[in-house]
């Protein structure tokens, strides 16, 4: 559904990396939230998991699960920072697979161990659809309310664009394919040697695919401007293909909230129907 609600464009072409804008051709509606509340749900457990564990439980038992195991808590800084993190993730992950038609291989926020954590590693990881596998793409996603606003302690104050591509340098420059090497591990213990395989061989070969790294920014529309980026251009070149994509949503802040609210309603109403 995300498709029908955001365009995804190319704009700006005078910076060293590709920037790309995706903008809201429509107003977010009940029924957006609705889908995007089963699509943060199913993030977390595959309906398999979910109707396995709660088919036979009561609607009070289904939501204290959703409170209790799934979704992180709301009670302090910390974990409204998981929360914004793990949604953005989501959102990020869904225009990758529906608007740049990428293939995504796991949900890796349902291999949590501690749901008001964040989880480690690369933020996503993509693949260009269909086989053989070509082309790896790396992201790092940051969720933004005043993107416009430097972060740090002076004085290493830096935009977020920055703090972006600094993170996920970091994790190019670990000199194996740690996610890669966990993918095959995952498809191993399925018994889907023909996926592991695929993963295997990014783990012996790696320079036999091509390697691309996108920054993902999901921000407020009335605190963004392209300023942030400035700095991000003027930075010795570190990671070779870069794209820029800038998710721009009005009220963003209520968006997360109102997707949040009631979600263990939708929950019921997933396994009931």
């Amino acid at each position: 559904m995300i498709e029908h609600y955001f365009d995804y464009n190319q704009d700006r072409k005078d910076f060293c990396f590709e920037f790309f804008y995706v903008t809201q051709n429509k107003k977010v509606d009940a029924a957006f939230l609705e889908d995007l509340k089963e699509k943060v749900l199913l993030s977390y457990r595959s309906i398999e998991a979910l109707k396995f564990h709660l088919s036979e439980s009561s609607e009070d038992e289904i939501k204290k699960y959703v409170t209790d195991y799934v979704i992180p808590e709301n009670a302090g800084i910390i974990d409204r920072i998981v929360r914004q993190g793990d949604w953005g993730e989501i959102v990020a992950g869904l225009i990758v697979a529906n608007i740049q038609k990428l293939s995504i291989p796991i949900h890796k926020l349902r291999w949590k161990i501690n749901k008001n954590k964040s989880v480690f590693g690369t933020d996503l990881i993509a693949f260009n659809p269909g086989d053989p596998i070509t082309d790896i793409h790396y992201y790092e996603i940051k969720t933004r309310v005043a993107s416009h606003q430097k972060e740090g302690t002076n004085p290493n104050r830096n935009y977020i664009s920055i703090i972006a591509h600094n993170s996920l340098a970091k994790e190019n420059n670990v000199p194996n394919e740690m996610l890669a090497d966990f993918l095959m591990r995952y498809y191993v213990e399925q018994n889907d040697y023909a996926s592991a395989a695929k993963f295997k061989d990014i783990v012996k070969n790696p320079s036999a695919y091509n390697r691309n790294f996108e920054l993902f920014f999901i921000v407020e529309e009335n605190n963004y401007t392209d300023t942030i980026f400035d700095e991000l251009h003027n930075l010795p070149p570190q990671l070779a293909p870069l794209r820029v994509t800038v998710i721009i949503i009005k009220d963003l802040q209520k968006i997360i909230d109102e997707t949040w609210q009631d979600i263990d309603q939708r929950l019921v109403d997933m396994i009931k129907k």
